[in-house]
């Protein structure tokens, strides 16, 4: 009985620990517990163990319909190279501190992860894929058991493939007797994560260095590691400023491949570090989320497709005989956020102007490695469905819906809400 009691407390301990994460909205406080989240988007997933609202009484999950972005990859942008040779570069000139000659081996340790793997998945990113798909499992067990088919498509990408490969084979090992139908190609990046427009993109890096100019001073940064007069070690690094910038995101990425180089606690105070997420968190959410600023029309158009396979997948599997258990979507930060700003999802598709984001809206939470929506279907004797969303595996409201109880909704509620915004959406761009 001793032994049962502690396991309880200890689960309970973990719930409170995960509310209590999700609570909070000062990221100071979030990044200082874990200063990995100031990583922003190149966070590895933190999953936070949460309990689940009870269906109400007679509904019972038949049917999944989930979208995950792909999980812990390598950079993609080149920005940890720049760090690398921006010290390498110091190196050779000799101007180099020794904390200088430390932050070169730990920069060198994530540089040497991306040789010939540039973009690629990493080991924990397709651990991220096999848990969430055995903790799905154990959340609708009967889903799984009582349905064999599932569709899986995935942009063409191969850190989603592979995210797909890993998430799917976990499932296979929950539950063998499940059939797979895999489907990729250019269609399908379109699908899942079509970006129709640059301007977010623009829009969002101007806010990054403008704020980077206004609240980041690397002069601490670059004395602890250059020698050189303040023109010597320009001549070799350049803008003291980008370079900052280029430490940050070599730092920012040594989660995802585990190199174990520790470049935010070694380098940056916490103070420099809290300063460089929320520049680029700004940047996040303008170019991918839900920013007043841009127009929710260039935001949400990408995720229109989107929204319509899951309307229409769904259904299908609602129809009499179907024996589909889930549908399966792996993508990109740029397909999922969109999707959760045209849903109007509590959390991940908060629309508010830029200005806002750093106290109302953390990327890390938003849209770490591994991001995952699961849309889970229940249905009563009387064919009633009712539908639960889980960002993040944690249960998220719509607020311009009104739940049936807790979380859950009426599905025909949802569809007819979807498909309005979707069809605004084409209405504004057919009066452009």
């Amino acid at each position: 009985m001793k032994a049962i009691r502690i396991a309880i407390v200890a689960a309970a301990a973990l719930l409170m620990q995960g509310n209590a994460l999700r609570a909070q909205t000062n990221p100071d406080e979030l990044i200082r517990e874990n200063p990995e989240r100031a990583a922003a988007v190149h966070h590895s997933y933190e999953y936070h163990p949460s309990a689940d609202t009870p269906a109400p009484a007679g509904f019972k999950p038949f049917y999944v319909s989930h979208y995950g972005r792909h999980g812990s990859r390598r950079n993609l942008s080149g920005t940890y190279a720049k760090a690398y040779e921006c010290l390498t570069r110091a190196h050779e000139a000799g101007i180099l501190t020794p904390l200088g000659e430390e932050a070169l081996a730990d920069v060198k340790k994530v540089y040497d992860e991306h040789v010939d793997m540039v973009g690629d998945l990493t080991t924990r990113g397709g651990r991220e894929h096999r848990e969430i798909a055995e903790r799905l499992y154990k959340r609708v067990p009967r889903v799984f058991r009582q349905r064999t088919e599932v569709d899986v498509q995935s942009s063409n990408i191969p850190r989603c493939l592979l995210s797909m490969a890993n998430f799917t084979a976990s499932l296979d090992d929950c539950a063998p007797q499940l059939k797979f139908s895999y489907i990729t190609g250019a269609r399908y990046i379109n699908l899942l994560a079509h970006d129709y427009y640059k301007s977010p993109s623009s829009y969002g890096r101007k806010l990054q260095d403008s704020l980077l100019r206004a609240d980041f001073n690397p002069d601490r940064l670059i004395n602890s590691l250059f020698k050189g007069t303040p023109e010597e070690t320009a001549a070799v690094i350049g803008n003291p400023l980008k370079f900052s910038e280029y430490l940050y995101y070599a730092g920012s990425i040594d989660q995802c491949v585990e190199a174990g180089a520790d470049i935010f606690d070694k380098y940056f105070t916490m103070d420099e570090l809290i300063t460089q997420y929320k520049s680029y968190n700004v940047r996040c959410y303008s170019t991918m989320s839900n920013d007043a600023n841009v127009g929710d029309a260039i935001i949400w158009a990408p995720a229109q497709g989107l929204i319509q396979d899951i309307i229409s997948r769904a259904d299908a599997a609602m129809a009499e005989g179907s024996n589909r258990a889930a549908d399966l979507r792996f993508g990109h930060d740029t397909g999922i956020l969109p999707l959760a700003g045209l849903m109007g999802l509590e959390g991940p598709g908060d629309r508010m102007k830029a200005e806002e984001v750093n106290d109302r809206w953390q990327s890390f939470e938003r849209i770490p490695m591994g991001s995952n929506l699961q849309i889970i279907f229940y249905r009563n004797r009387k064919g009633e469905v009712l539908v639960k969303f889980l960002y993040n595996e944690q249960e998220t409201r719509i607020p311009a819906l009104t739940p049936v109880s807790g979380p859950y909704y009426k599905w025909s509620e949802a569809k007819a809400y979807f498909e309005k915004r979707a069809a605004e959406i084409n209405a504004k761009f057919a009066n452009n």
